[in-house]
């Protein structure tokens, strides 16, 4: 198998996958909003309940100074080691 056909098998799997578990999903779902739950508590949609798509988290700026800041004091500490 040539690496070209193991990424199409590869995305291939995800995606039968990802829709067995939206299958998993809609029954979670049904399961917690037939029970008898606090309807406050309960989550107002399926994405609220069980995020499938791994939304990325936006990076502020404060993240992006801390991680500078990191990478700076790391490669002084490699200047100073020699390395």
């Amino acid at each position: 198998m040539t690496w070209a056909e193991f990424c199409i098998r590869q995305h291939a799997y995800r995606r039968m996958d990802k829709s067995e578990w939206y299958k998993v999903r809609e029954i979670a779902y049904a399961a917690i909003v037939g029970s008898h739950l606090d309807p406050k508590k309960l989550p107002k949609n399926q994405e609220a309940f069980m995020s499938l798509d791994g939304g990325k988290k936006d990076v502020t700026d404060i993240m992006k100074q801390t991680i500078k800041q990191a990478q700076e004091r790391f490669k002084k500490e490699q200047a100073k080691s020699g390395k």
